[in-house]
């Protein structure tokens, strides 16, 4: 049963992320209180592996792009027609297209909608994020699936780890600002306000002080298929309870990643739409 807003904010502020071995316990993040759980398969499939080295080589690509309101044929006819085909074996590139499907598979049996959001991208990691949680529209079922598929995995915190929603949204709140400044500088080639504001993010991304204890975060590695809370979006920059959505960060630094992320979607129209820069998991 979903959870409406006001219902959700009432819940228990305890919440957990489960690790496992078992790729059916993905469906564990119908259970109250489950803000993640993390799969990782035993071993990683040999398409995943060649897939992986042409990212990483660069001649695989494909534009940050999202998919908004679509149903489970239009994401396979998308990919049909703009997965790189020369770059890619047609083995991997139809085991990596059936994936995709296998994820919008299970995210529509889990939330129950016939439509979804996609957002697909391969690109080097930047500093252009720090710690954040996805959203949903009001009302859409509140979580979706991940899968980065090389490169460096996605950083997250435990949740007992967090201070208080409260301090999160001060540290996201403070680097955005940061973020808009040092885009000023650097439209105006202002290199001493970019160095300062650039030595600003670094501390603020060191010290971390919505957590309890700052240098302690975790790692989900590429290959591993995550299921997540995302956040109603009529309670971003609320104090609400910590479980509701999982507060993670792409890497900053590395070699170019392949991320997929699915959410359910309840939208009027269906769009795609492409951009330069984007939040990325």
């Amino acid at each position: 049963m979903l959870m409406t807003p006001d219902k959700a904010a009432k819940r228990s502020d305890e919440s957990f992320i489960i690790q496992t071995r078992d790729e059916r316990d993905l469906d564990r993040i119908l259970c109250a209180n489950v803000q993640a759980v993390i799969y990782h398969p035993p071993t990683l499939p040999g398409w995943l592996l060649d897939l992986a080295a042409t990212v990483q080589s660069g001649s695989f690509q494909v534009p940050r792009t999202i998919l908004t309101n679509v149903r489970r044929d239009d994401i396979a006819n998308w990919l049909d027609a703009n997965l790189p085909a020369q770059e890619l074996t047609p083995a991997v590139r139809g085991a990596l297209m059936e994936d995709v499907a296998a994820m919008s598979d299970r995210l529509g049996r889990l939330s129950n909608v016939t439509r979804f959001a996609l957002r697909i991208f391969t690109g080097a990691p930047n500093t252009e994020c720090g710690f954040h949680v996805d959203t949903v529209a009001p009302g859409a079922p509140a979580f979706g699936l991940l899968r980065v598929y090389n490169g460096a995995g996605t950083q997250y915190v435990d949740p007992a780890n967090v201070t208080s929603m409260r301090d999160f949204y001060r540290y996201l709140s403070r680097r955005e600002r940061l973020k808009r400044e040092l885009d000023f500088a650097s439209r105006d080639s202002d290199q001493h306000s970019r160095n300062s504001i650039e030595g600003e993010i670094r501390r603020l991304d060191q010290d971390f002080d919505f957590l309890r204890r700052p240098g302690e975060t975790r790692v989900a590695p590429a290959g591993s298929i995550v299921a997540f809370r995302h956040l109603d979006l009529s309670l971003h920059w609320s104090d609400h309870p910590k479980g509701l959505a999982w507060i993670h960060c792409s890497p900053m630094e590395g070699e170019p990643r392949l991320v997929v992320n699915i959410t359910p979607a309840r939208a009027s129209s269906r769009f795609v739409r492409r951009e330069a820069s984007e939040t990325a998991p």
